[in-house]
């Protein structure tokens, strides 16, 4: 705090806002975060996808596919049936069992192709901006995001300001949209559309 009282108000808000996501998974979450994403969408490769890997309860997702050509692309948002992680503490032998022969709760819905290109474009360029590339994740204690965008991967803690709060409001956007029904998509489309633009007007900034 001391060091923030002296310096000029856009460096003490950078400061306050430092992004705690490092590139690839943190140690010793890999395999784990692997194991969810599989039960979530099994061989497909998301162009984009976020995977909640929680501190305790059940782990969660949320996709973008591609579609052919111009078509739309499917958002999909996955839920454990049950705890992926789990330490089976049986009278054999304890040990770290990765729960994966589930069936996850599933709801998807159709998303217009330049729309779901251009949250991918957007998050590509927030998140390239506010980690370094020779930035690793870190070790963490608790819920770990991780965020995987064209074959990219970002970890870390949930981010709390700047880019990184407005990708978790897109994200709120996301899931509310995969369960709604097809009359009122537009409103959810036109939300996630205004949310964009708020994120490319305070990157712009940034770079200004």
């Amino acid at each position: 705090m001391l060091m923030l009282a002296v310096l000029p108000a856009s460096q003490a808000g950078a400061a306050e806002c430092a992004s705690g996501l490092g590139r690839g998974w943190p140690p010793a979450v890999g395999n784990y975060g692997q194991a969810v994403e599989t039960l979530f969408e099994g061989k497909a490769q998301p162009a984009l996808s976020l995977v909640t890997l929680p501190k305790s309860g059940v782990e969660t997702g949320v996709a973008l596919l591609p579609g052919t050509q111009e078509q739309e692309w499917t958002l999909r948002f996955s839920r454990a049936d049950k705890r992926v992680y789990n330490w089976n503490n049986s009278a054999r032998g304890g040990g770290l069992e990765l729960r994966v022969d589930q069936s996850p709760d599933q709801y998807q819905v159709s998303i217009p192709a330049a729309l779901a290109q251009r949250l991918l474009h957007s998050w590509q360029a927030a998140l390239d901006a506010a980690v370094p590339v020779d930035r690793k994740a870190a070790v963490l204690d608790g819920e770990v995001l991780s965020f995987q965008v064209d074959g990219q991967r970002y970890s870390g803690p949930r981010p709390e300001c700047g880019s990184g709060k407005l990708m978790m409001k897109q994200v709120a956007l996301l899931i509310e949209a995969s369960d709604t029904k097809e009359k009122k998509l537009d409103r959810r489309w036109k939300d996630l559309d205004e949310s964009l633009d708020e994120l490319q007007q305070l990157l712009a900034g940034k770079a200004g």
